[in-house]
C-alpha cells in the first residue's frame, strides 16, 4: 500500500491504495496533503469512483467513522481535497484515511472483508510490512496477527547480517511517546502466529502500537542498520590481571566502528587497551601498535580515543583494560561505542 502525492511521496505507488491523514475538515470536503498532485480527474468517475476508508480515529479511541468506506464525489489535485459523503459520523481532523482503487473497492462489496485485501496490497514488495499489535507475549515480543503466515525464516537471518528491522510506526497512545520512532532488529519470528521477537526498545512494544517490518536493503538507506550509541562502565581486578571492559559485535555480524572512546580517569596506575578480533578463525590482539603503549590520566587525556575512524569488523571486537597498579584493582573503567551495520 502506498502513500503518494505530489506533496508527499512515500513507498512504492502502485495506484491501489493512498494513505494520509485529514488536516483540515470543511463540510464533507476533507483536506489530505498526501493526496495532492495525483492528477486532474484522477479519483472520480461517473461509475467507478475511488473510495475514501476511514482506517483510524485519530483520537485512538475507534468507533465510527473507524472502518467506513464511501465512493469519492470531488477531487481538487492541486489542494488534496477530497468530498465523500454518508458517513455515520463526520471525518475529522486527525483521522487516518485510505484512497482504495474501484477495483479494490469492488472486492470489498464482493468479500465484505476490506482488511484481508488491503492486507495483500501491503505484502505486495516484500520490502516493508505494515501491522498493528494485537499481543505482547513476552519480554522483547510482539504479535501482529495479520502478519502471520508469511513462512518460518521470513524476517530473520542466523547470522544477524541481513534481518528485518521492526519500526514503530505509531504509539497507541497517540501522543508519540516511544517507542514510537524507534527501530530495532528483528531476532525471531514464529510463522504461526505472527509473533515477534527483536532487540530491547527502550519502552516495550505494546497492544495498539503500529508497526513496520522494513527489508534490510531498506534499513540500510535509512540508516536504520546504525545501532543508538552504547556505552557504560564496568569495575575489575585491572592489575591483578588483564581483564575485558567490553565486546563490539558478534561472529560473523558485519559492523563498521566509527568510535571507541575508552575513559581511565578513575585508574592511577599504567594502563594499557588492547583490542583481540578473529583472524583467520584465531583471536589475536590487534591494538595498540606498538604492543607495549601504555596510557596514564597523570600525563594523558582521561577519555582515549582508541578508534576515531570507520573500522570494519565481521567478528566480535574485545576490549581489554590492565594496570600496572595494584591500587586500580577495582577501579572502573568506561567506553563509548558508534557502530554501523554493512
Amino acid at each position: 500500500m502506498a502513500e503518494a502525492g505530489g506533496a508527499g511521496v512515500s513507498g512504492i505507488d502502485t495506484g491501489l491504495a493512498y494513505k494520509g491523514t485529514v488536516t483540515a475538515v470543511t463540510g464533507n470536503q476533507y483536506t489530505v496533503p498526501s493526496f495532492i498532485g495525483l492528477g486532474i480527474g484522477k479519483l472520480i468517475g461517473v461509475t467507478n469512483p475511488y473510495a475514501l476508508f476511514v482506517s483510524r480515529k485519530g483520537s485512538g479511541t475507534g468507533g465510527a467513522p473507524q472502518g467506513e468506506i464511501q465512493d469519492v464525489t470531488a477531487y481538487t489535485s492541486s489542494s488534496g481535497d477530497v468530498t465523500a459523503a454518508g458517513y455515520s459520523i463526520p471525518i475529522a481532523v486527525g483521522d487516518e484515511v485510505i484512497l482504495v482503487h474501484p477495483s479494490i473497492a469492488n472486492a470489498v462489496a464482493l468479500t465484505g472483508g476490506l482488511a484481508a485485501v488491503l492486507a495483500a496490497i501491503t505484502q505486495t514488495t516484500g520490502l516493508c510490512y505494515q501491522g498493528t499489535v494485537t499481543d505482547v507475549p513476552g519480554a522483547n515480543q510482539f504479535t501482529i496477527a495479520t502478519l502471520a503466515g508469511l513462512g518460518a525464516g521470513k524476517f530473520i537471518d542466523l547470522g544477524g547480517v541481513s534481518s528485518y528491522y521492526a519500526f514503530v510506526f505509531r504509539d497507541a497512545g497517540g501522543g508519540g511517546a516511544a517507542p514510537q520512532g524507534e527501530y530495532q532488529r528483528i531476532t525471531n519470528y514464529a510463522t504461526l502466529t505472527g509473533n515477534f521477537t527483536a532487540l530491547a526498545f527502550s519502552v516495550a512494544v505494546g497492544i495498539g502500537d503500529e508497526v513496520l517490518i522494513i527489508h534490510p536493503f531498506l534499513a540500510r538507506i535509512m540508516n536504520m542498520g546504525g545501532v543508538p550509541g552504547t556505552n557504560g562502565n564496568l569495575a575489575a581486578n585491572w592489575q591483578a590481571a588483564e581483564a575485558d571492559l567490553c565486546t563490539i559485535g558478534a561472529a560473523l555480524t558485519r559492523l563498521k566502528v566509527h568510535n571507541l572512546t575508552i575513559g581511565i580517569g578513575a585508574f592511577v596506575g599504567n594502563v594499557t587497551i588492547r583490542l583481540y578480533t578473529d583472524v583467520n578463525g584465531v583471536e589475536q590482539q590487534i591494538y595498540p601498535i606498538p604492543l607495549t603503549t601504555t596510557f596514564n590520566v597523570a600525563t594523558d587525556p582521561p577519555a582515549i580515543p582508541v578508534i576515531n575512524a570507520t573500522f570494519g569488523i565481521k567478528n566480535a571486537l574485545r576490549v581489554t583494560l590492565q594496570s600496572d597498579n595494584a591500587a586500580d584493582n577495582g577501579a572502573v573503567g568506561e567506553y563509548d561505542y558508534l557502530v554501523e551495520a554493512m
